[in-house]
């Protein structure tokens, strides 16, 4: 998640952020909630099933069902909380300048991620890094940021790590903004 739609969050859910679209579900639901094929290469923390904070996520997810428009959100199950770290390539991605450098655009996707892994395959991931709470963002997500400056530092650098090692950096690169996403957009509010 960009940090101009955070910070501009009423003007984008109302469509009006320039250069921001609101597209519903960004192509990997349809208007009815159902999966579309979204091929693409995300590296991502798993929030553990059945912990503290997999059931803390799930209780407040159903309770801001609630107060959102009916079809308005499709809610992803428990089992697909994750914080994105590091944004690869996927559909929406395919035939801008957020491409990976030298990965042709007609490789099968299957063949992309292992491309991918093979320039990752030496890489040491931080052990740890902390994050806290900072805000919800929608209706559909909740927005993180690192706990510490210390955090902060090993996250960025692990993201310029990535990004040199996979050459891909998109525009939005030092203003990506950490997040769990709780529900897509299917349409306006």
């Amino acid at each position: 998640m960009d940090l101009n739609i955070v910070s501009n969050e009423e003007k984008f859910l109302a469509g009006k952020l320039e250069g921001y679209t609101l597209k519903g579900a960004e192509n990997k639901f349809d208007d009815k909630g159902n999966p579309l094929p979204f091929p693409g290469c995300t590296i991502i923390c798993n929030i553990p099933l059945n912990t503290n904070l997999s059931d803390e996520i799930s209780s407040f997810q159903k309770k801001i069902k609630n107060f959102n428009p009916e079809k308005t959100y499709f809610y992803l199950p428990q089992s697909s909380f994750h914080m994105t770290l590091f944004d690869c390539c996927n559909l929406n991605t395919k035939n801008t300048n957020n491409w990976p450098s030298d990965i042709d655009l007609d490789m099968d996707h299957k063949d992309i991620a292992f491309e991918l892994n093979k320039r990752i395959k030496n890489y040491n991931f931080p052990k740890e890094f902390n994050l806290k709470l900072k805000t919800f963002f929608g209706g559909y997500s909740i927005i993180l940021e690192p706990f510490s400056k210390k955090d902060e530092k090993i996250l960025r650098n692990c993201r310029d790590e990535l990004s040199s090692l996979l050459k891909i950096k998109f525009e939005n690169h030092q203003r990506y903004t950490f997040h769990i996403t709780l529900a897509y957009i299917l349409r306006e509010c």
